[in-house]
């Protein structure tokens, strides 16, 4: 082997040795063509031979001209191989990643439309599911429910999305999103189920420790149920409409069942409510507009023009124009179906109807009827001038409609299903020799929904609402009574000028 001149040592570096390079003479040191020469590298930096673990092996980027890459070397024995038959296997699961990821983009970013409720829902929520198996699991079913949702509506966040409240329409989010994807919707419901037992057995052994963790779980269970209402596969009611040609399909009636599971968890925030008041979720808890303020309103032509000036969307100034006289019409159809043992003064007392369970009151006398009826319209009454105060606030800029549905938000509208008495939720029963009464409750149900279906900006309310008063407007219509027909007109009118402004 030629070496170079003592000018320089050969170091046998390729194509040009740097003792040539420096003398400026041809470099003689022979080609690696012969497969009989070998040659060797030097490594500007040798040390870092001595990191690398001899079961490394280096990588070469394809069509990069560079040193090899080297993996670094911890020094960390290699794990046990966790199944028997040594195989390495993953331990992620990239589907429920890809939820907490659509849950932490998107889904959270929607619960509210309150800038300090939606932070809470977005950074406090996640942060306390990483630390409590159960509120991952809800946390994921919610998000899965958004995404068929979004799938099904073919549009994404931040796109106007159609909202079409029709039957097939809804057929087709069945059989085009859930039926097509029935390992996912298994997931869902399997996470959703996981989450409810964690929640109640957390629940059962609960400390102030726990307050944080068991809110969030009842607002995660609370914004699944409001949710599901969309995707008719996720109910489990088995009411029929009477007489129906197709006796099997429960496509046309309204969901109920959703009502008693919001109800279960209220108990959780009143249990906890001083800690839950210093806590990080605290944002959830407060309603600015959740007061009787509404009583220093005047009558009616006091202040229509100034309704009239606020700028209001076609639905929202329908609502406040006519929700007084809703109240008033209730009341009078109340009035008039009236039972005879409630003229000598037997109405159950208020304590008595709200405290009754869904065991001992499953078949609920007509004047328990009347008189959970009669709170209800209360209740009713209550929520809607709350709605119509808070839409005559003056705003410091010209309203949105985005803005407006955020104070009516913020008069906790949502929070009726408490507060209604479980005899009324009784009275919902189609299957139980359903009469009038039964009528004039589910009509009264679709008053309560017009509120929450003013929150259309919000993805698990609004659409679903209107889909369900539609509903309750079949039902109704069903009674042959055009006394609660005409108490429908109203709620239907205010929801399909929503539609026409999709």
């Amino acid at each position: 082997m030629q070496k170079a001149s003592s000018e320089g040592q050969c170091d046998e570096e390729q194509p040009v040795c740097g003792a040539c390079s420096v003398r400026g003479d041809e470099c003689v040191f022979p080609r690696p063509c012969s497969p009989h020469v070998q040659t060797r590298r030097r490594h500007p930096h040798p040390n870092l031979e001595t990191l690398s673990h001899s079961a490394t092996y280096p990588v070469m980027l394809p069509g990069v001209n560079a040193d090899r890459i080297h993996p670094l070397n911890f020094n960390i024995p290699p794990r046990r191989p966790s199944n028997p038959d040594g195989e390495s296997k993953s331990c992620l699961n990239m589907q429920d990643l890809n939820l907490l990821k659509h849950y932490i983009l998107h889904t959270s970013k929607s619960l509210s439309l309150n800038t300090r409720k939606t932070l809470a829902w977005e950074r406090v929520i996640p942060d306390l599911a990483t630390k409590n198996a159960f509120l991952m699991h809800l946390l994921l079913a919610l998000a899965g429910l958004d995404m068929m949702t979004l799938e099904s509506s073919d549009s994404f966040r931040g796109t106007e999305p159609q909202i079409n409240d029709s039957p097939s329409f809804i057929g087709s989010i069945n059989s085009r999103s859930l039926a097509s994807d029935e390992i996912e919707l298994e997931a869902l419901v399997e996470h959703h189920q996981k989450g409810l037992q964690g929640l109640q057995e957390t629940l059962a052994a609960a400390g102030d420790q726990d307050a944080e963790a068991l809110l969030a779980g009842s607002m995660l269970v609370v914004a699944f149920a409001f949710a599901s209402l969309g995707i008719k596969t996720l109910d489990p009611s088995s009411q029929t409409l009477w007489h129906s040609p197709t006796p099997n399909s429960n496509s046309d009636i309204p969901q109920i069942h959703w009502l008693r599971l919001v109800r279960g968890v209220g108990s959780i925030v009143q249990q906890s409510w001083d800690t839950l008041k210093l806590s990080r979720l605290r944002p959830l808890l407060l309603y600015h507009n959740a007061n009787d303020d509404w009583k220093l309103l005047g009558p009616e032509p006091t202040f229509e023009n100034r309704l009239l000036a606020k700028g209001l969307s076609e639905s929202l100034l329908d609502f406040a124009l006519g929700a007084r006289r809703a109240i008033l019409r209730l009341r009078e159809c109340l009035s008039s179906q009236q039972p005879a043992s409630s003229v000598h003064g037997d109405i159950p007392s208020s304590e008595s109807t709200s405290q009754l369970s869904p065991e001992t009151n499953a078949t609920p006398q007509p004047d328990s009827i009347y008189a959970a009826q009669d709170q209800t319209i209360d209740v009713v009454e209550q929520m809607y001038m709350r709605t119509i105060y808070v839409l005559m606030l003056p705003q410091i800029e010209f309203p949105s409609d985005r803005a407006m549905q955020a104070e009516i938000e913020d008069a906790a509208v949502s929070s009726w299903p408490y507060l209604v008495p479980e005899t009324f939720i009784s009275s919902l029963d189609l299957n139980n020799s359903p009469d009038i009464s039964t009528g004039l409750s589910f009509a009264i149900l679709a008053h309560l929904y017009l509120l929450i279906a003013l929150l259309d900006e919000l993805w698990y309310l609004g659409g679903r609402f209107r889909m369900e008063i539609n509903k309750i407007n079949t039902v109704v219509a069903r009674f042959g009574s055009p006394e609660l027909s005409e108490l429908m007109v109203w709620p239907v009118r205010v929801v399909s000028l929503q539609t026409k402004i999709q």
